[in-house]
């Protein structure tokens, strides 16, 4: 279970760390985030773009730190349940915008994205229960960062792989 403690802490570092990263890699990534937020919430959007952000960037500093492992995975699930619940609510609104959960993204949000963090709250929730951990072989430890590595790749790459393997309508061909 150790190994698994540091697989979620992984995980959800190396999510938070992207997402977090992603919106300032440019002056226009934030701007496009914050656009975003305020078209999902309208009234506070612009005002929590930047405390969102601080908070995105709070989690893997909070994972890194077997004193703060707790307060890391409950600020995640925090973040994901706040996330998850925007996006619901604004799905039912009939909004359409873009995820800019990993920057450039141009995909509108989905049901997918409330799912995706759904998952990603019980990811936390396990690496809550369990702990910081305390593995006894770096090989373990390793396999389990790798493993988390790859996992963060398919979960921030989820708009990319929906869309590729997304049935296409059939266009008709000319007979012959």
């Amino acid at each position: 279970m150790d190994y698994l403690a540091i697989a979620c802490r992984c995980l959800i570092g190396l999510i938070f760390a992207i997402s977090a990263l992603s919106k300032i890699r440019g002056r226009q990534a934030y701007q496009e985030f914050a656009k975003s937020t305020t078209t999902l919430l309208p009234r506070h959007g612009r005002r929590l773009a930047l405390p969102a952000l601080a908070a995105e960037f709070a989690v893997p500093v909070l994972l890194a730190l077997p004193a703060t492992t707790l307060a890391g995975f409950g600020l995640a699930a925090t973040l994901l349940t706040a996330f998850a619940i925007a996006i619901a609510a604004a799905l039912r609104r009939g909004v359409r915008t873009s995820c800019r959960c990993f920057g450039a993204s141009t995909a509108p949000l989905g049901t997918q994205h409330v799912i995706r963090n759904a998952a990603l709250i019980a990811v936390s929730a396990t690496g809550a229960a369990l702990g910081p951990g305390n593995p006894a072989h770096p090989g373990g430890i390793a396999v389990a960062a790798v493993a988390a590595v790859v996992l963060a790749t398919l979960v921030t790459r989820l708009d990319d792989l929906i869309d590729l393997f997304a049935p296409t309508t059939a266009t008709s061909r000319p007979s012959r």
